[in-house]
């Protein structure tokens, strides 16, 4: 993997099904236990942010938290992996163009467990997503990266493993 973890839709190669399976399977109880202390107050407040601006759908809000990677404008505009970042008016209508409908909807998430990797950061859940008339709960990831002290998330992506 690259230093900057691209995990969105199209970005999981080879074995990241059973590397989320391997990884989901060792946590206990707390999904922070492989972080330092210093790591974990820079990555909670974020991932929970995240996870509760994708619930309640607060595109405002995730457009702050937001990586504006490649693999995510492609998602959002369409192929234009060259594209400048997105202001905040065109993320948010970016958001409810596709959410739901292109691209999956969380509707609920369970944090099972958060990893460094390479100077940056996995987390891996068990969530619920919908889209049109699809739903599916299985393992889902994201990448979250390290910018100039602040945390970044990516796109997440839903695996075809259950986690029921």
């Amino acid at each position: 993997m690259s230093a900057h973890i691209l995990i969105g839709m199209h970005g999981i190669r080879g074995g990241a099904v059973l590397f989320v399976a391997m990884m989901a399977l060792g946590t206990g109880n707390d999904p922070y236990s492989a972080l330092t202390p210093a790591q974990r107050i820079i990555v909670q407040p974020v991932i929970e942010r995240y996870v509760r601006d994708q619930l309640k759908q607060d595109w405002g809000d995730l457009w702050e938290i937001q990586d504006q990677t490649a693999d995510f404008k492609n998602e959002l505009l369409s192929g234009q992996r060259d594209a400048p970042n997105l202001t905040k008016q065109q993320f948010v209508a970016a958001m409810r163009e596709t959410i739901g409908s292109g691209y999956p909807r969380l509707r609920s998430f369970d944090l099972r467990e958060v990893k460094p990797e390479n100077g940056n950061f996995v987390m891996i859940g068990c969530a619920l997503a919908t889209r049109e008339a699809w739903k599916q709960q299985s393992f889902t990831i994201a990448g979250i990266r390290i910018v100039d002290g602040s945390a970044l998330v990516d796109l997440f992506s839903i695996t075809a493993d259950s986690c029921k």
